[in-house]
């Protein structure tokens, strides 16, 4: 008898196919990109903490049969608390984070790593939880059928942004020890995919402390964690995740037709979409339809066509069953003036240059080299925002800049000089970190960043010296000259290479994205007399067959002996090491050091690949 669970109920919501997909054990793309999100952010020890502000509560474990015995057993107390509590009802199965039993009442709480702010208005945030509250409501469901006597109350437990830590380096009373399937390398071998990984161990690093009721009481008083109820939601989510439930029960009992789902847009993202790892999940949906060398998904902002909101346009012409990019008829580009916006602007060009496979490159790029200021700055910032803060006085998810790297260009021709700044220390970094980088760029010359990150690091930590009372006008005033507001009406001295893409520069090898990582291979590969120039030799390189290799793909691994770590080559992959650089008590000196010149490595790449780019375009 197959069940229903929680991860099922949530997949299938999303796409009744995918629940097939999930039960046939079909490859997905998600597992291990969720996975290291959550290390990174430090979901997991969202979950762990939470537990520990319940001291007498029980953990449920051992099999699926086991679990829902034991729960049954221990309900049969007067009060009772329990962790990962299995409930089944019929074919239906739930765990539970937290199930606390007080007589008649039971109270079931979800806990997630996602925040929330309980000083803005309750519907807006409400709104932003739907997803986690119908899971709450699938959960409730499966409990009140398995035990209809006792009377529910539902809540969410979540970092809460409004509350300030008073514990300094609270995210370092944990640790994390990653699970991965020890079978890794014959799944590798047997199905080419990546290992799956298992929900890792988290450690209390004062559990076996002499005081560590003192330090439970420090985590019960702080508080960053907060309730929202979500009673009322849940009940009237009812009917809907009713008749929800049954349907996929209905498919898992008698099989999916074509009446329980369609392709449509939201297939461009499906996880089920395994690349060349077979079966794939996508493929089959769309057959022939997923062939298509130039695809409507290509298309930059396919979501949003002309008047046509949320891909609308898209599902039509999937239903006429044409999914090439040649299937866009351009008039539809138009908005509702009969007009070319910016995006339908760009979207034309696309089309356009796709079809005659030519690099375009607007005469104002060309032109525009004279207009930018020497020294030109090409800045990248790594920055970490997670769920535990680090620092007294921080919320969760509050903004820590550890890193930057810039490349400049003194005159017109001039070799590019690099510098950069990393934080592996226990203090706060990000005025130290903001007042590094003003003392390098100054208030002369050119700054260019890629996409709006760098700027609004650089206002959040203005409006953290107001916070943290942190006085330096000098610096103040630099980062309010350097930034863009639009809300003040500011416009800052930094310059979006991103926007400068999207508004002037197209290769048919970017498709619809405009992101440093698909525009530096689009004009690296391309374009070999760049692979001669002098200061980037260092990044030509080929493989044995003589390609040429994206220079991200040659960063290495941090080190042999270190097989848990994958190379850094992504801010989540950044987020993680530096996080391990801080409180990950089991690294040697020398293992820090060789995470340290990996994120070093990986940052100087950004900003060079902005030189490279830049280069190209004429800005030299």
């Amino acid at each position: 008898m197959q069940t229903l669970s929680k991860s099922d109920f949530q997949l299938a919501s999303t796409c009744s196919k995918k629940l097939v997909y999930k039960k046939a054990k079909y490859p997905t793309s998600n597992d291990t990109n969720e996975y290291m999100e959550m290390l990174a952010q430090g979901g997991y020890i969202v979950g762990h903490m939470a537990n520990l502000l319940f001291p007498e509560g029980v953990e449920i474990t051992g099999s699926t049969n086991e679990s829902v015995a034991k729960t049954k057993e221990h309900l049969e107390n007067e009060n009772c608390t329990l962790f990962e509590a299995a409930i089944q009802a019929g074919q239906k199965i739930i765990r539970i984070d937290v199930l606390k039993k007080t007589g008649n009442k039971l109270r079931l709480i979800e806990v997630k790593a996602k925040s929330h702010h309980t000083e803005e208005d309750e519907s807006r945030q409400k709104k932003k939880l739907e997803k986690y509250i119908e899971d709450v409501a699938y959960q409730f469901l499966v409990l009140t059928e398995a035990y209809p006597q006792f009377e529910v109350e539902c809540s969410l437990l979540m970092p809460d942004k409004a509350k300030r830590t008073q514990i300094d380096g609270l995210a370092g009373w944990f640790s994390i020890k990653p699970g991965i399937d020890s079978n890794k390398e014959i799944k590798e071998i047997i199905t080419q995919q990546k290992p799956k990984f298992n929900k890792p161990e988290v450690v209390f690093n004062y559990e076996n402390h002499a005081d560590r009721k003192k330090y439970i009481d420090e985590l019960l008083n702080d508080g960053i964690l907060d309730y929202m109820p979500v009673t009322n939601d849940v009940i009237q989510l009812q009917p809907i995740i009713k008749n929800r439930a049954n349907l996929f029960l209905e498919i898992l009992n008698n099989g999916i037709n074509s009446t329980h789902y369609q392709i449509n847009k939201n297939c461009k993202g499906c996880e089920f979409n395994s690349g060349d790892n077979l079966p794939n999940g996508y493929k089959e949906c769309w057959g022939s339809l997923s062939n298509e060398k130039d695809h409507i998904f290509d298309l930059y902002f396919g979501n949003a066509i002309g008047h046509y909101k949320s891909g609308f346009y898209f599902d039509e012409l999937i239903e006429q069953q044409k999914a090439s990019l040649w299937d866009i008829d351009v008039e539809r580009l138009k908005n509702k003036k009969g007009e070319l916006g910016s995006r339908g602007t760009r979207q034309l060009i696309q089309l356009e240059n796709t079809r005659s496979n030519k690099e375009w490159i607007s005469n104002e790029l060309k032109s525009s080299s004279g207009e930018f200021k020497y020294p030109l700055h090409f800045i990248d910032f790594e920055t970490y925002t997670g769920a535990m803060p680090f620092h007294k006085g921080m919320r969760p998810y509050e903004l820590i800049a550890f890193q930057w790297s810039c490349h400049t260009i003194k005159y017109p021709g001039a070799e590019p000089e690099h510098k950069e700044w990393i934080h592996t220390g226990n203090e706060f970094p990000n005025f130290e970190f903001a007042e590094s980088l003003m003392n390098l760029i100054g208030n002369s010359g050119t700054p260019f960043m890629w996409a709006t990150h760098e700027n609004t690091v650089l206002r959040g930590i203005l409006n953290q010296m107001e916070l943290f009372s942190y006085e330096n006008e000098v610096l103040s005033q630099w980062i309010t000259n350097i930034t863009h507001d639009s809300n003040l009406n500011r416009e800052g001295r930094l310059i979006d290479m991103n926007r400068m893409t999207r508004d002037h520069y197209f290769h048919p090898y970017m498709k619809g994205r405009t992101s440093i990582k698909k525009v530096l291979p689009a004009i690296w590969n391309h374009n070999p007399y760049l692979h001669n120039v002098s200061f980037f030799k260092d990044y030509a390189a080929t493989d044995l067959l003589g390609a040429v290799i994206d220079p991200y793909d040659t960063l290495v691994a941090i080190s042999e002996d270190d097989a848990e770590d994958d190379v850094v080559n992504g801010g989540t992959d950044a987020m993680r090491a530096y996080l391990r650089i801080r409180f990950d008590y089991l690294l040697n000196d020398k293992q820090k050091e060789e995470i340290k010149n990996q994120l070093l490595n990986y940052c100087k790449l950004d900003t060079m690949a902005m030189v490279i780019i830049a280069h190209h375009w004429g800005i030299r």
